[in-house]
């Protein structure tokens, strides 16, 4: 049980009159604030709906040709399900992949064109619960998979994306459906070209 309380700006707590109404109140154990769980009026049992975000109208500052998707993010558990992270135009067809696989502490960067693999790197040597800082870069000829500032795998593909292809950043396998992604993220960013090993 957790005790909270009220104070006014001159630090008194109790008044011999007065009403004090509050709404939107939220009380939690933790080193950081969750979002809000609205209850309205339930008492217990009110679990919170996951939190989605999205953004539309981004094609113009993805580079389809090549760019480096980077995320700082930890899986909630390692459950052999995946957790998928994408770019893509809205189908898994044309798509750049940065998840947790289905398999053990396995993290995985691929590109599909027109439905073919490209560029796939896999990686089973982290702990996936613990934040990972992964950055994926594609580009052909030179896809490259980077956990915690060290390059872990690359590939020499020689196929990529055509100008304008990619346009939607999504929390799942890059259709709207399927593989998402449960867990926590601190930074995403999405560079538009293919960085050099020294950045």
């Amino acid at each position: 049980f957790v005790k909270a309380s009220i104070y006014t700006t001159d630090g008194t707590t109790s008044y011999d009159n007065g009403t004090v109404f509050i709404w939107g109140a939220q009380v939690e154990v933790g080193s950081y604030a969750t979002s809000y769980i609205p209850n309205f009026g339930t008492l217990l049992g009110v679990t919170r709906n996951q939190d989605i975000f999205t953004r539309d109208g981004i094609g113009s500052l993805i580079n389809s040709t090549e760019g480096v998707l980077f995320l700082d993010m930890a899986a909630l558990t390692d459950d052999n399900a995946r957790r998928t992270v994408s770019l893509s135009d809205g189908s898994n067809s044309n798509r750049v992949i940065l998840r947790y696989d289905d398999s053990s502490n396995r993290v995985q960067g691929f590109i599909k064109v027109g439905g073919a693999t490209n560029g796939n790197i896999i990686n089973d040597s982290y702990t996936i619960t613990n934040f990972l800082k992964i950055a994926y870069k594609w580009k052909a000829g030179d896809f490259a998979l980077w956990i915690n500032g060290t390059e872990v795998g690359t590939s020499a593909d020689a196929t990529s994306f055509g100008t304008g292809v990619l346009t939607e950043l999504q929390f799942n396998q890059g259709d709207g459906t399927g593989d998402e992604y449960l867990g926590k993220v601190k930074q995403l960013q999405v560079y538009d070209t293919a960085l050099t090993d020294e950045q």
